[in-house]
């Protein structure tokens, strides 16, 4: 189905490489805004739509956080000066790096949107599905591409999986995101168990490809991928994708949000059931055509160092250095982005990685150079320590700075932890993770010390907390153990009495998690006793404000934005319109003409929600067609299109071709479309002398 925001994308143009930019997607935004801001789309409609271009709304009203995408972490080198360039003239404050290696904008105005990312587009820049209810952006190794330990470089993997992908109608809306991830080796510093989707790169009797992990996620209920392929060849990673978010499609919660991720269907089929249906749908879908997939360069990896947190001045693979820039909680302003952008330049990097842990790194620094780069970074304000252990291990989310669900100023309380952390010995190799709500941003669940924003009462009065988490790990599948709550105020200090107790029990070798379990909730809460009736009023007033705290926010995120049913019936007609081609084209005439039943059900379902008429997943196909024949929406146009679908299918059926039930179920598709999209006819009905004009809203 195309309409007037998406006529110039062909998504079933499976025969070329898929770009991450395309200007048509500006032109699309551009248009959905201009109907946004003259009426045309409420609210809900617009929402579901910007969400899909990387346009996020800001507690703060009027304004948008814009995510840039950055498949695999990969920046090169001029993507910085245009970075600088949005954020210096269309936003406020410093430009961010997240946790999932993009890079946030912050209160960029509505109706300047879309000139911003007119320029990130103009300059290879993307901004498609980093939020909304898609394929987010597909992280890697923070080393990627340097680290000598990689077979692969998992950087160039998650980018040209993200452009297998990107706009195709099956992932545009997902019950819920999907998070994926790639580890260049077995030692997986991506972090597969906390993923929807992990590939770890691997070897099996002398063939080269990804050992599969799925089902992951933190947030409320954290739940640990398992193991559901043990080796795939890299040309089948596309299906693998497709395979699991056919699975999210069919088995996630539609109707309840919160319940809607991937990693509930693991939990309800359980381990072994969920890896069934994952390996069922994958060898199902092997052999039918995917986008091209252009072979990766593996390569005989060596032993190296690994550490939790790279940082400073690294080897890499082929004779060059890394050099990991430590920027506290990954901000940046616009002048050291320019800053950083002259540096590379000078030194010949053509291209930087962002991390997980919110560091950026340059690849490919030559030996005599490395001082000079060193020097020149700690210049702007950065540091590059000589170890990891010099600086903190500290990582957050924005919080209540622009987050409309956030409780805590997790940014302001993370910045305090960083300051006091410098020149403390105790603070040496113990991360700290900050997030301002359970939602998990800051990955609190996956650090030696975590913190999630909370709201409690104190003597019947509203307070900020954060609720602790002890000894998680995300490459290990390690959740911390859930400690006490202390008040916002107080957290540094419990941070600071916790490290002491911590030391100790590194040096004699045991885990966070195992000396959690031991001393058990209450032994923790013995560690934090000194806090006990401290804080005053201040308890009542949060990191970063002067005002006094009066609870988590009444207000909706966008994390699980409603979907609107017309955009989801459509997609999913051009999806399976896809198959029905896929299909044909193996010969497989039981699937083509399933995937052409289910691509008809959608078109109709399209038609039908608009006049009201709820139709379920799942629902007889046949209780679908009748109650549309049935229906206002089975006008004559409608309803002659869908006549020939079937008249056509029919002679498929006896004859044996296709091509004929193939162009009527296109042609069914859109004008589903067309009538959905068309204005709404005015009809005049005459009351005595007066003519009152009944608009008909379709």
């Amino acid at each position: 189905m195309k309409d007037a925001i998406t006529a110039d994308l062909d998504v079933a143009n499976l025969d070329v490489i898929e770009p991450l930019v395309r200007m048509s997607d500006l032109k699309e935004y551009r248009l959905a805004l201009q109907r946004r801001l003259a009426g045309e789309w409420d609210e809900e409609r617009f929402t579901s739509f910007r969400l899909r271009y990387g346009v996020y709304g800001q507690k703060q009203p009027g304004v948008q956080m814009v995510r840039i995408k950055i498949p695999g972490g990969i920046v090169p080198t001029p993507w910085l000066k245009t970075l600088a360039r949005v954020n210096r003239d269309f936003a406020e404050g410093p430009a961010h790096i997240t946790t999932r290696q993009d890079f946030q904008l912050y209160y960029v105005p509505l109706d300047r949107s879309a000139d911003m990312l007119e320029i990130l587009y103009e300059n290879g820049i993307t901004t498609r599905e980093a939020c909304g209810n898609t394929l987010r952006n597909m992280s890697a190794c923070s080393l990627a591409g340097a680290c000598p330990r990689e077979l692969v470089d998992a950087g160039a993997v998650a980018e040209q999986l993200s452009r297998s992908w990107i706009r195709h109608p099956l992932v545009q809306h997902m019950p819920r995101k999907m998070k994926f991830t790639v580890s260049g080796c077995a030692t997986d510093c991506g972090a597969s168990p906390i993923h929807d989707l992990g590939f770890i790169a691997t070897e099996k009797d002398g063939r080269q490809g990804f050992r599969v992990l799925a089902g992951g996620g933190l947030g409320g209920q954290p739940i640990m991928a398992v193991e559901v392929l043990s080796f795939v060849a890299e040309e089948d990673l596309p299906t693998v994708v497709e395979a699991t978010a056919r699975i999210h499609q069919r088995y996630s919660n539609r109707r309840d949000r919160a319940l809607a991720r991937l990693k509930f269907v693991l939990k309800r089929f359980g381990a072994e059931k969920f890896t069934a249906l994952v390996q069922e749908e994958f060898e199902r879908l092997r052999g039918l055509q995917q986008r091209p997939w252009q072979p990766l360069a593996w390569r005989k990896p060596i032993e190296a160092p690994v550490a939790r947190t790279p940082s400073g001045v690294v080897p890499g693979h082929d004779g060059s250095s890394a050099i990991v820039v430590y920027a506290p909680l990954g901000l940046f302003t616009s002048d050291q982005l320019d800053q950083l952008h002259d540096i590379a330049v000078a030194a010949g990097v053509t291209q930087l990685r962002t991390t997980r842990d919110q560091k950026i790194v340059l690849l490919g620094v030559a030996p005599d150079l490395v001082a000079t780069v060193v020097a020149a970074v700690k210049a702007i304000g950065f540091d590059v320590p000589a170890h990891a252990d010099d600086v903190p291990d500290v990582v957050s989310c924005p919080g209540t700075t622009t987050c409309r669900i956030g409780i805590t100023n997790s940014q302001g309380f993370g910045l305090q932890v960083e300051r006091e952390a410098h020149g403390d010995a105790l603070a040496r190799g113990v991360s700290v993770h900050v997030s301002g709500c359970q939602n998990s941003c800051g990955l609190h669940h996956v650090a030696d010390i975590g913190l999630h924003g909370m709201g409690k009462k104190i003597d019947g009065r509203p307070a900020p907390h954060y609720q602790l988490h002890l000894g998680g790990d995300a490459s290990t599948g390690v959740v911390g153990f859930e400690g006490p709550v202390v008040p916002a105020r107080l957290a540094n200090q419990a941070v600071k009495l916790l490290r002491q107790a911590i030391g100790p029990v590194r040096r004699n070798g045991e885990t966070v998690r195992a000396w959690a379990d031991r001393l058990g909730k209450d032994g923790i809460a013995e560690i934090l006793k000194p806090l006990d009736g401290v804080g005053g009023d201040d308890r009542f007033v949060d990191w970063g404000d002067t005002d006094v705290f009066v609870g988590p926010p009444k207000a909706k995120g966008e994390c699980a934005a409603p979907q609107v049913s017309t955009t989801y019936y459509a997609d999913l007609a051009d999806d399976g319109l896809i198959n029905l081609d896929r299909t044909l084209a193996q010969g497989r005439w039981p699937e083509a003409l399933k995937a052409g039943e289910e691509a008809t059900v959608y078109a109709v379902r399209l038609l039908l929600a608009p006049k009201g008429i709820v139709t379920e997943d799942g629902e007889e196909t046949e209780a679908v067609y009748a109650r549309f024949r049935s229906s206002p929406a089975a006008i004559p146009e409608a309803l002659n299109a869908f006549d020939a679908v079937q008249a056509e299918r029919t002679a498929a059926l006896v004859s044996g071709e296709a091509g004929s039930y193939r162009e009527a179920l296109a042609y069914f598709i859109d004008t589903a479309g067309l009538l959905l999209n068309q204005p709404a006819p005015v009809v005049v009905a005459e009351v005595g002398n007066l003519a009152s004009v009944l608009v008909e809203v379709a």
